[in-house]
């Protein structure tokens, strides 16, 4: 179908913050939902197919990544989403993640076809957990929308308002997921660093295959004037945004459950300003502030203090301050520095992605194309 004589070549689902979809169909129709029943249904005219994006910023709604429908297997479940986490670098350069899933893949590839196996083998780990990274985002997402929608057809959500439900723990389960996971991507940049960036002379005669051994052997010990190494460096100094996220991983790997590492964390209702519209409600999942001091005081000799407190909280109506971190916005945000560092690290590959050339000599028999 077509709007103004112009074609829309699929339907999408662009995920929001707190929640929030924003659905266009083959038509330049944006229906944004949920809503509690008796509000004003928001919905809008995009300009263009391409425009989208860009109609969505102007009325400040920021979208984390979109869903495809382009044809009836997707619609009926039949195949996996098409999603793509969004990132929007430039004006046609929003899918940089996307684009280092295929560039990554690529040049296992060529590694294979020369020999490469080193190579070959991280640049398959690190497309794969980029992929893995990015489908965690659509986990993390789906949770929110699940608790949202739950909470606006009970009518029983406000801004400021705190909740526990099933959907709750089910969300903080999905954000623990994807910090772990996220940390792996890291590890395997880190791998390629040292493999790869670090000076031959310096490289360690041990194999490196951690953030934290990249830091030990190499970004702690090799004088570089590489931007790169004074990158990592800062972020994996105190305060730094890889030391905050394996500071994150860390707490919920070896100390508590991340619903849990401050007595119980508990869902937020929040208000979600739209440009030109009343505000839609949302939620928010806080993330701890301080994970590193929650994990020095769990294994400190005061432990038993931090317990107590925690039990305090446990069973007092105030469970104190919460949060501003929330869990949805803070791991989309650590996926596009992931997907920077990858972006960065990728020029320093010995091969240039290609894409696989496939002829009868790589088939076994002949190929089939259904047409859906």
């Amino acid at each position: 179908m077509s709007g103004d004589g112009q074609k829309w070549l699929a339907a999408r689902t662009g995920h929001l913050l707190g929640g929030l979809r924003a659905f266009n169909g083959f038509e330049p129709t944006v229906h944004v939902y949920p809503a509690v029943p008796g509000q004003q249904e928001l919905k809008f005219l995009s300009r263009a197919y391409g425009t989208l994006y860009q109609d969505l910023k102007a009325r400040d709604l920021l979208p984390i990544g979109f869903e495809f429908l382009t044809n009836s297997l997707e619609v009926k479940g039949l195949v996996p989403t098409n999603w793509r986490s969004y990132h929007p670098w430039g004006p046609k350069n929003i899918w940089p993640c996307e684009v280092q899933i295929e560039d990554w893949s690529q040049i296992g590839w060529v590694a294979s076809k020369e020999g490469k196996a080193e190579l070959w083998d991280l640049a398959r780990r690190i497309s794969h957990q980029l992929r893995v990274c990015a489908w965690r985002m659509y986990q993390l997402s789906d949770a929110y929308y699940a608790q949202l929608k739950a909470r606006t057809a009970e009518q029983d959500i406000s801004a400021g308002l705190r909740f526990e439900d099933g959907f709750t723990w089910l969300g903080y389960l999905a954000a623990q997921a994807y910090l772990v996971d996220a940390c792996i991507l890291r590890d395997y940049l880190a791998e390629f660093f040292v493999a790869f960036v670090c000076p031959a002379p310096d490289r360690p005669k041990v194999h490196i295959a951690t953030m934290a051994g990249a830091k030990k052997h190499v970004l702690d010990k090799v004088k570089s004037s590489s931007p790169l190494f004074a990158e990592l460096t800062s972020a994996t100094s105190k305060g730094g945004w890889l030391f905050e996220l394996g500071a994150y991983r860390d707490l919920c790997v070896h100390c508590v459950p991340l619903a849990r590492s401050e007595s119980r964390l508990f869902a937020v209702g929040i208000a979600v300003p739209i440009r030109g519209a009343a505000p839609l409600l949302g939620v928010s999942l806080p993330l701890p502030a301080d994970p590193s001091a929650i994990a020095a005081e769990r294994a400190s000799p005061k432990r038993g203090d931090r317990l107590a407190e925690e039990l305090k909280l446990m069973t007092s109506a105030n469970r104190g301050e919460v949060s501003s971190a929330d869990a949805l916005l803070y791991c989309y945000s650590a996926l596009d520095r992931l997907t920077q560092l990858a972006t960065k690290l990728r020029q320093y590959s010995p091969v240039e992605p290609q894409m696989p050339t496939i002829t009868d000599a790589d088939l076994t028999g002949g190929i089939k194309v259904r047409y859906v």
